[in-house]
């Protein structure tokens, strides 16, 4: 049941992204909290739009809004559809990694996501 509502919410995400061009000028969009509490764009900011890009197929403006946007936007896609297989067969894979792997594909996200963030402050002058 877990995997369901995890799939639920990331099509709902993909939808969202979707229709974001259309909902932005119409004021149905949601800004985070944290860019109005510190007037410094949070680690996931621009996520949205990227989104919004590539599903135009726009991967030059996707990349400019949020570099790691396109490599997020292609493992939801791949998450989705494990997911779905998962909730349709009731079979999930298991992949046993070392804890030295998994602390280093940990270690490896939190930088991408800080190179990533620090980019995001410098570029916009933050």
């Amino acid at each position: 049941m877990a995997m369901f509502s995890v799939l639920a919410l990331a099509v709902s995400w993909l939808i969202y992204t979707l229709f974001y061009f259309w909902l932005q000028p119409r004021n149905l969009t949601y800004d985070g909290p944290f860019m109005y509490l510190t007037g410094k764009p949070d680690p996931a900011c621009g996520l949205t739009r990227t989104f919004a890009w590539m599903w135009r197929g726009d991967l030059l403006h996707a990349f400019l809004v949020y570099p790691l946007g396109p490599l997020i936007f292609i493992g939801t896609l791949g998450f989705v559809a494990y997911a779905l297989a998962t909730v349709v067969t009731g079979h999930s894979l298991r992949l046993a990694l070392s804890p030295r792997a998994q602390r280093s594909i940990m270690i490896g996200a939190l930088l991408a996501l800080g190179l990533n963030w620090a980019s995001k402050l410098i570029w916009l002058g933050m």
